[in-house]
């Protein structure tokens, strides 16, 4: 492996991490030599996903944390540099989502939950570890967004789309910000990926939305998490504010 793909010896940091891409991005840092630490508030799901990843004989820590409470947050952070000294990568991973209502049986109560699962919960992490990373004059952040903040989607709720749509701005201004300090920001924008949330909420549509890809099928989370990965990479320097769309070609603009 050449040195710019390498994060071997790096702290990766994994928001929803016991689950999803969350899970597949976890699994796939460790892989490749960082030390990770997931922090869900699923305490037994991200203690299996440890689990998994110490029996891969990689190293891994579990935080049980809500991502939209900056004094869990700040709390993790803490926890991380104190037991590895250090903090490189931060995958916002964390969000959620349900059925899918038209405008009109949209209440205020879905939304204010879906924006603070989505951009919220993607806000206060990416803000914890600035410190961190500047300390070190590094740092990787790269936020999980969607196709469907990207382009119209019939199968996604509104406040998931205006909340996905909201990362991105949230991706570039950090960006600019943070760039003298040698952190990039990015988001990775998947279209329908293959979890176990999907398969239940889209059950009867899932026909339907894989005939609607290009490629002809979903993606699966270890797709989104290589994305997540090469953005996370030291030969990602010279990319930042930017989004990687990995959707199956539903939408190329």
């Amino acid at each position: 492996m050449t040195e710019l793909a390498s994060i071997k010896g790096q702290v990766a940091a994994v928001t929803g991490g016991a689950a999803g891409i969350g899970q597949a991005s976890a699994e796939r840092f460790a892989a490749e030599g960082a030390k990770v630490a997931i922090i869900d508030r699923d305490g037994d799901r991200g203690e299996t996903v440890v689990e998994g990843i110490r029996a891969a004989g990689g190293e891994a820590i579990l935080i049980t944390a809500e991502c939209t409470s900056e004094a869990d947050m700040d709390g993790a952070v803490a926890s991380i540099v104190d037991q590895f000294g250090r903090l490189d990568i931060l995958a916002g991973c964390a969000g959620g989502f349900h059925s899918t209502p038209t405008i009109e049986e949209h209440d205020a109560e879905t939304w204010r939950a879906g924006i603070e699962w989505n951009l919220t919960g993607i806000y206060i992490p990416l803000r914890a570890v600035i410190p961190a990373m500047k300390a070190n004059n590094y740092g990787r952040i790269v936020s999980i967004g969607s196709a469907a903040g990207r382009t119209s989607s019939a199968h996604a709720a509104l406040d998931y789309s205006a909340a996905k749509a909201a990362v991105g701005g949230l991706t570039r201004r950090a960006a600019v910000e943070l760039a003298p300090f040698g952190i990039t920001v990015n988001m990775v924008a998947p279209g329908t990926v293959m979890t176990p949330r999907i398969a239940v909420l889209h059950a009867e549509r899932m026909e339907a939305i894989a005939n609607n890809m290009p490629l002809g099928r979903l993606g699966t989370p270890e797709e989104i998490a290589h994305a997540v990965w090469y953005l996370s990479t030291p030969g990602a320097a010279f990319t930042t504010g930017t989004t990687l769309d990995v959707n199956g070609g539903r939408w190329t603009g």
